[in-house]
């Protein structure tokens, strides 16, 4: 299973397998900790909220196809993956990992899963938070340079322009850019 967002977000990948006593569903990406996943296993449901290093979160909720022992189940946090063992409650083989949103004779009634809604509710954030931690992550790692040049252009600029490049601003008052269709005005007038 892949997904991806049209916005610039991250594409979050998901996969599973299973052994003859587990399931194994791995959320492919390096996660932020072990304190940053929530996972509740109960006997026919999956929930999972976490946090990618990033700083994105999700959370993803799973109807099982098969029943599963709760009290068996646990996950671990690798390198590059989120990974979660179901166990199973006996060791017949699944199908597959979700059961229908339907019952197999209301198939005209049915509708199936919409994945790009799952995708979004997955990765739902706030984006001006990842704009800013960005934003303050180059701060915080820049040289002395990089921290001059982009106080000055976001003070000189009234918050319209943002530069890392002290070459470009020392000299010269950095000018107001307001961004296209729009016009700045100060506030007291």
């Amino acid at each position: 299973m892949a997904s991806s967002l049209d916005d610039g977000q991250i594409i979050i990948k998901n996969d599973w397998y299973q052994s003859e006593t587990h399931i194994i569903l791995a959320i492919l990406g390096k996660h932020l900790s072990k304190e940053d996943c929530f996972i509740v296993f109960n006997k026919d449901e999956l929930t999972i909220k976490s946090k990618f290093a990033t700083g994105q979160s999700y959370t993803l909720n799973l109807k099982l196809s098969k029943n599963i022992v709760p009290e068996r189940c646990s996950f671990k946090l690798l390198s590059s993956k989120l990974e979660i063992l179901l166990a199973k409650t006996n060791a017949e083989r699944w199908d597959v990992l979700e059961r229908p949103l339907c019952k197999p004779n209301e198939n005209s009634k049915c509708q199936g899963r919409n994945w790009d809604k799952l995708v979004n509710d997955m990765t739902k954030d706030d984006t001006e938070e990842d704009v800013n931690s960005l934003f303050r992550k180059i701060y915080l790692e820049g040289s002395d340079e990089v921290r001059k040049a982009m106080n000055k252009s976001f003070v000189e600029s009234n918050g319209t322009v943002l530069s890392t490049n002290w070459k470009d601003v020392a000299n010269d008052k950095v000018e107001i850019k307001p961004p296209e269709g729009m016009e700045w005005k100060a506030w007291n007038k």
